[in-house]
């Protein structure tokens, strides 16, 4: 206020920035749209603690997404809501067993219905944010009986292991550059595999409601 009286003005910058997480859906392990598949990526999202993510790693300085839409971008609605955001732990265990993920030799992990060692291998960078990240991660896929592991390399090598489909998780930001908010679902486009869709998601379904997207004024 001091300063404004004095005429001069102030500007406060607010980025519509987001950070996802995504999932390989040709990889063997984590991909797939059969039900145990995406029951596995659903326990995995359950047991992410994002709040804590935010408080800890962030300072506070963000809000849990509750979809692809970032805010200040068209269809972004901030009243809106989704179970996909939740931390619930003990709905991701319940559906780990309900699909035959279960401890069998009582060493705290889980094995896949095939019998091998409930394990995921996720793409990290060396820096501090990023083993504080890792830390929270692991922890949280500890508490639900899945040993996640990390495939470390710069962040150039990882966006192009990623382009590839060698990556099997990974995460990674974006900023919208313009209001509309059609970029942010861009990532599930099929014809963007290797592009913007980092997880490879095909979707006959999604892929029509794109082209309805982009016709529209």
């Amino acid at each position: 206020p001091a300063l404004q009286k004095k005429g001069i003005r102030l500007a406060r910058t607010l980025n519509p920035d987001s950070v996802f997480m995504y999932f390989n859906m040709q990889d063997p392990m984590v991909g797939g749209y059969a039900p145990d598949k995406v029951a596995l990526r659903r326990a995995l999202a359950l047991a992410i603690d994002s709040q804590r993510i935010v408080n800890r790693l962030y300072r506070g300085q963000g809000i849990v997404a509750q979809s692809p839409i970032v805010p200040h971008t068209s269809g972004y609605d901030s009243a809106f809501k989704s179970e996909m955001s939740d931390h619930d732990p003990a709905r991701a265990k319940a559906l780990l067993d309900l699909y035959g993920y279960v401890d069998r030799d009582g060493d705290g992990i889980r094995e896949t219905p095939a019998g091998q060692p409930l394990r995921v291998t996720m793409g990290s960078q060396s820096d501090q944010f990023s083993r504080g990240f890792n830390e929270v991660l692991q922890k949280n896929f500890r508490a639900i009986g899945v040993d996640l592991r990390f495939q470390v390399a710069q962040w150039p090598e990882q966006l192009k292991a990623a382009r590839a489909g060698k990556l099997q998780i990974w995460s990674l930001g974006g900023s919208a550059t313009v209001p509309d908010g059609q970029g942010s679902v861009a990532r599930y486009e099929s014809r963007q595999a290797g592009a913007q869709n980092f997880a490879r998601f095909v979707s006959p379904e999604f892929d029509r409601l794109y082209e309805q997207l982009q016709r529209l004024p």
